[in-house]
C-alpha cells in the first residue's frame, strides 16, 4: 500500500515539476522582471517551507514529495537569474554556469533536508554532486568526459572507504561503470597515438579503483568489480600497442593482454571467485577486443551475420547462392588471407590456456567451485564453438561444407545439453545460427530445419534436467513448425495459406500436449508443447492477409479451443473458443462492409440470450448472458468508433448499455453489470473527446499537466481512504452473481 501511495505522490509530483518547467519556458516572456521573481521565488518558498508542518503531522510521504517539487523549482530559479543577467549571470557560459549551480543547488539542498529532517534531500544532494565535473567535459571530448567520471568515481571510493556511507557506494556503483563503458567504447575506435596514450592511462587509473574498492567490498561486488577491473585492463593494454602495429598482427596485443592478465591473477589471488571472475573476464576481453579493433576479424562477422552480410544485389532468403565457396557467395574477400588465420589462430589460443586453466583448478570439493568450474567449462566450449565455426569462412570452403559443419556442432550441443543444463543455452545459439545460414538456400532449410526438429525432439525424453526437457519441447515445437511452413512453400503451395499451416501444426501440438493414460510427455514439457502451440496458432491468425482470411482462421481457432475444452482440465478453453466464434463473426461482417451491424447480430443475440436465461439458475451471469451481451453491445461498439459522426447509434447503444447496466444492478448479476458500464463508459468517452479536447486547447498548456498533478499528489495524501472505497466497490461487484 505504500508503495503505491509513494508511486501517486512521485507522479503527482513528476506532473507539477513538468508543469513548471512548461510555464517558466512558455509563459515566461508574458511577465516582467518583478512577476517573474515573485511568482518563482514566492512559490518556491512555499513549496519548501510545506514540507516541515506535514512532517509533523505524520504526512511524511506528502511532505517529500513537496521537497522534491523545492528543488526543481531551485533549478528553475537558477535558470530564471541566468535569464534576466542578475548579478552578471549572463555573462558565464552554459556549462560552466550549470556546473556551479547544480553544486550551490546540491549544497542548499542537503543544508535544507538536514534542517527540516527529511529523508531524500541529502542523498539526492549526494547524485547532484557527481555532476559539476561531468556536465563541462561534455563539449570537451570523450576523453574528457571519461576522466571527469573516473575522478567523481575516485572522490566517490575515498569517501566511501573513509566513512562507508551507502549513498556514496551506489553513487561510485554508476559514475565508475559508465566511465569504464565509455572509455572502452572510445578505445574501439580509437586509431591515433595522441589519443591512445591519454585513454590508457585513465582506464588504468580505473582499474586501480576498482580493485582498491574491491578489497573492501562484499563477495559479490568484488567478483563483479575484479571482472570488470580486468577487462579494462586489458583494453588500457591492448590499445597503445594496437596503435603501433600495423596489418595482421594489431590483434595481436589483444589475447596476448589477456594472458598477462589471467596469469596476474592466478599468481596474485589465492580467492577461487576472484580468479575465476579475473580469467573469465580476461578471456572474453581478449575476444571481444580482437573481433572488434581491426578489420580482421571478418571471418568471424561473417559467421555471426550468416545471411544478413549478403549484399541486397545478392538476394536473399532462398536465393541459391550455396553453390560457390561461402566468403565469395557473403560478399567477403574471396580469398583467406593472413588476418584469418591470426584470428583463427587467436582464438585457438584463448582456448588452449582456457582449458589448462580448468584443468590446472578444476579438482576441489567445494560445491560453490564445482559449479563455477562446470561454468569456466561451459564459457571454454562457447569459445571453442565460435572457434569451430569460423573454421570454414576462415579457411575459404564451399558454402555446403559451413552448413554441414554448422549443423554438426548444434547436434553435438544438443547432445551434450542432455547431461548439462547450461550447454542448453550454447545449442540453442547454434541452431540459430545454422538456422539463419540455412536461410540462404532452400535445400538446406529443409534439411537443417528437418535435423534441428528431430534432435530437440529426441532431446526431450533423454534430457536429466527439466528445464532442458521443456526448452527442448518448445524448440521441437516451433522447429516443427518452421518446417512445416518451408515444405509447404517449397512445395509450390500459396503462401497465403502459411496461416492454416500454422493453425494445422498447432492442432497437431495440442493433440500431443494432450494427457492420454500413457502420456507420451511429462508435465513439464506437455505444457510447454500446449503454450507454444498457443503461440504457433496467434502468429498463424497474425499472417492472415486480409479480413476473410482472418475471419476464417479465427473460426478455425474456435473450433480447435472448443475442442481442447473437452479435456476436463481445459474448461476454460471454451470461454475463448467462443470468443474466437464471435470474432470471426464480427470480422466478417466488417469485410463484407456490413454498416448495420445490429441487423445480424441482435437476432442472434436474442437466440443466446434466451438460452442464458433457461440456465441462468444453473450457473453464473457470464455463461448465461455474456456471450448475447457481447454479441450485440460490442460489435455496435466497433461500429460506433469506426464511424464517427452520426448520433442515432451512439444514442441508441448508450440508453440499450445503460437498460443492461440497470436490469444487472437490479437482479445483482455481473455479467450484465459489467458489460453494460463497460459500453456506457466508451460510449460516453467517445461523445465527450470533442468537447474535452477543445477545452484542452482552450487554456494554457500546462494548467492541465499541472491539474493532473495536484490531483495524483492530493489522492496520494489521502491514499488510505480511497484505498477503502475501491474495496467497498470491489467486495459490491463480487458479490454479485
Amino acid at each position: 500500500m505504500k508503495a503505491v501511495q509513494n508511486l501517486l505522490l512521485a507522479l503527482g509530483g513528476l506532473l507539477l515539476v513538468v508543469s513548471a518547467i512548461v510555464f517558466t519556458a512558455v509563459s515566461w516572456g508574458h511577465l516582467g522582471i518583478g512577476g517573474r521573481a515573485a511568482i518563482l521565488l514566492g512559490l518556491t518558498g512555499l513549496v519548501l517551507a510545506a514540507p516541515i508542518p506535514l512532517r509533523r503531522r505524520g504526512l511524511a510521504a506528502t511532505a517529500e514529495t513537496l521537497a522534491m517539487l523545492g528543488l526543481a523549482l531551485l533549478f528553475l530559479d537558477g535558470y530564471a537569474a541566468r535569464q534576466v543577467g542578475l548579478a552578471g549571470l549572463d555573462a558565464i557560459g552554459p556549462q560552466p554556469y550549470t556546473a556551479g549551480l547544480i553544486g550551490v543547488v546540491a549544497v542548499a539542498f542537503a543544508t535544507y533536508g538536514r534542517l527540516a529532517r527529511l529523508r531524500l534531500p541529502i542523498p539526492v544532494a549526494v547524485g547532484l554532486m557527481q555532476l559539476p565535473l561531468a556536465v563541462p567535459a561534455f563539449d570537451e571530448g570523450v576523453f574528457w568526459l571519461v576522466a571527469a567520471l573516473l575522478a567523481t568515481a575516485c572522490a566517490d571510493a575515498t569517501v566511501w572507504l573513509a566513512g562507508r556511507w551507502r549513498m556514496v557506494a551506489v553513487c561510485f556503483g554508476c559514475t565508475w561503470p559508465l566511465g569504464v563503458v565509455i572509455g572502452l567504447a572510445e578505445a574501439v575506435d580509437t586509431y591515433e597515438p595522441r589519443s591512445a596514450w591519454p585513454l590508457s592511462g585513465a582506464l588504468i587509473v580505473a582499474v586501480v579503483a576498482g580493485l582498491v574498492v574491491a578489497v573492501r567490498a562484499t563477495r559479490p561486488w568484488s567478483v563483479a568489480l575484479t571482472a570488470i577491473s580486468a577487462i579494462t585492463l586489458i583494453t588500457a593494454l591492448a590499445v597503445p600497442a594496437r596503435v603501433v602495429l600495423e596489418g595482421p598482427w594489431a590483434v595481436a596485443p589483444a589475447p596476448l593482454a589477456g594472458l598477462a592478465v589471467t596469469v596476474l591473477a592466478v599468481l596474485s589471488s589465492r580467492t577461487a571467485s576472484v580468479v575465476t571472475a579475473a580469467v573469465t573476464a580476461a578471456v572474453t576481453a581478449a575476444i571481444a577486443t580482437a573481433l572488434l579493433s581491426t578489420p580482421v576479424a571478418m571471418p568471424v562477422i561473417v559467421t555471426l551475420a550468416g545471411p544478413l552480410a549478403v549484399p541486397p544485389d545478392r538476394g536473399g532468403v532462398w536465393s541459391g547462392i550455396g553453390t560457390t565457396g561461402v566468403r565469395e557467395a557473403l560478399g567477403a574477400q574471396a580469398v583467406a588471407g593472413p588476418p584469418d588465420l591470426v584470428v583463427l589462430a587467436a582464438l585457438a589460443l584463448v582456448c588452449a590456456v582456457l582449458a589448462l586453466f580448468v584443468a590446472r583448478h578444476g579438482r576441489t570439493d567445494d560445491a560453490v567451485s564445482r559449479a563455477r568450474h562446470r561454468t569456466l567449462i561451459v564459457v571454454g566450449l562457447a569459445i571453442a564453438s565460435v572457434t569451430v565455426a569460423v573454421c570454414p569462412v576462415a579457411l575459404g570452403l564451399p558454402y555446403p561444407a559451413a552448413i554441414a559443419v554448422q549443423l554438426v556442432l548444434a547436434v553435438s550441443l544438443a547432445a551434450m545439453s542432455a547431461r548439462t543444463a547450461l550447454v542448453s543455452v550454447l545449442a540453442l545459439a547454434a541452431a540459430l545460427e545454422v538456422c539463419a545460414w540455412a536461410l540462404v538456400s532452400e535445400p538446406a532449410t529443409l534439411v537443417v530445419l528437418g535435423v534441428l526438429a528431430v534432435t530437440a525432439a529426441v532431446t526431450v525424453p533423454v534430457a536429466r534436467t527439466p528445464a532442458v526437457r521443456t526448452g527442448a519441447a518448445v524448440t521441437a515445437t516451433l522447429l516443427f513448425g518452421g518446417e512445416a511452413v518451408a515444405l509447404w512453400i517449397a512445395a509450390g503451395l500459396q503462401p497465403r495459406s502459411v496461416t492454416f499451416v500454422l493453425l494445422g501444426v498447432a492442432a497437431v501440438a495440442m493433440i500431443v500436449a494432450a494427457p492420454p493414460k500413457a502420456a507420451l510427455l511429462k508435465a513439464g514439457p506437455r505444457v510447454a508443447v500446449e503454450i507454444t502451440a498457443y503461440a504457433l496458432g496467434s502468429a498463424g491468425l497474425l499472417l492472415a492477409v486480409d479480413l476473410p482470411m482472418f475471419s476464417l482462421a479465427c473460426a478455425a481457432a474456435g473450433v480447435l479451443a472448443i475442442g481442447t475444452a473437452l479435456r476436463p482440465d481445459r474448461r476454460v478453453a471454451g470461454y475463448v473458443g467462443t470468443a474466437f466464434l464471435l470474432l470471426a463473426g464480427w470480422t466478417r461482417l466488417l469485410a463484407e462492409r456490413v454498416e448495420l451491424v445490429e441487423a445480424y447480430t441482435v437476432p442472434f443475440s436474442l437466440v443466446l440470450l434466451a438460452i442464458g436465461w433457461r440456465r441462468a439458475r444453473e450457473s453464473s451471469s457470464w455463461p448465461a448472458y455474456g456471450a448475447g451481451l457481447s454479441f450485440s453491445l460490442l460489435p455496435s461498439l466497433l461500429a460506433v468508433y469506426a464511424q464517427p459522426g452520426g448520433w442515432i447509434r451512439p444514442l441508441t447503444l448508450g440508453v440499450a448499455s445503460f437498460v443492461v447496466l440497470l436490469l444487472g444492478a437490479r437482479s445483482r448479476l455481473q455479467a450484465p453489470v459489467a458489460l453494460g458500464g463497460f459500453t456506457l463508459a466508451a460510449v460516453a468517452v467517445h461523445e465527450l473527446a470533442p468537447w474535452i479536447a477543445q477545452l484542452v486547447t482552450a487554456v494554457p498548456r500546462w494548467v492541465p499537466v499541472a491539474a493532473g498533478g495536484m490531483a495524483l499528489v492530493l489522492i496520494g495524501a489521502t491514499y488510505e481512504a480511497r484505498l477503502q472505497d475501491v474495496r467497498r466497490m470491489r467486495d459490491g461487484f463480487r458479490g454479485l452473481r
